[in-house]
């Protein structure tokens, strides 16, 4: 999983649905790493979507990846995660809060339910609607909304990037509502890899998630683990 030369930051990626570990260095996400010049070493994890069936992608990826991370020595963990692999970032964080540093959510599942984001709209918003709930009552699309709701103050620095044409957009748009200006990044794209390749590539370059990792070092090649039964 990681070479000797070890960085103090991991970059972890989560794919989406369909998707799998070759994914990122396919569409360069380690290539723009390098050119923004963090310091970091990186995996991509053959999160599945039978592990978000079975509802063990958690535990896997504690056990697999973030626990062994951190006895290697990783001072910083960042999660990011693409459209259902964003949805697991935010699991991640409500089944094993503090177990990362930094959520990074790429066009992130949030539901596709109308009425649902209607309910909470209505509310008064995620808070609101959350109030009083049962964290474990409903599906899961509903539980995230309530987690969302509850505990969106305390979460770790946490950016979305998402196209403005995607079709998942309504959650975005509540999630948006929840997170500091600065750390929302929108532009004309849909969910696809294009749009979130550049918006990648401009939080790489431009934001701050990355700055205490910016040096002279050169970051290691793209590793990958596989989230194993």
């Amino acid at each position: 999983m990681v070479a000797a030369e070890r960085a103090a930051t991991l970059v972890v990626f989560l794919p989406g649905r369909g998707g799998a570990m070759a994914d990122f260095e396919r569409e360069g996400f380690m290539t723009t790493l390098r050119e923004s010049g963090a310091r970091v070493d990186s995996i991509a994890v053959d999160a599945h979507l039978g592990y978000y069936f079975q509802r063990t992608v958690i535990a896997q990826l504690q056990a697999d990846v973030l626990q062994p991370a951190r006895q290697q020595g990783y001072r910083r963990i960042v999660l990011v995660g693409v459209s259902l692999g964003g949805l697991g970032a935010l699991l991640c964080e409500r089944d094993l809060p503090g177990s990362v540093d930094a959520l990074v959510l790429l066009g992130p599942y949030l539901g596709k339910d109308g009425g649902l984001f209607d309910g909470i709209i209505a509310s008064g918003g995620p808070a609101a609607w959350a109030a009083g709930r049962d964290p474990q009552a409903g599906g899961v699309e509903e539980q995230i909304w309530t987690f969302l709701g509850m505990q969106s103050a305390v979460l770790p620095p946490t950016w979305l990037l998402c196209g403005r044409r995607d079709s998942l957009a309504p959650g975005h748009r509540l999630l948006a509502g929840l997170l500091p200006a600065n750390r929302v990044a929108t532009i004309d794209g849909a969910h696809d890899w294009p749009t979130w390749c550049a918006l990648w590539r401009d939080l790489c370059l431009h934001s701050d998630l990355f700055q205490a990792e910016k040096s002279d070092g050169v970051p290691l090649p793209l590793a990958s683990a596989a989230i194993t039964p």
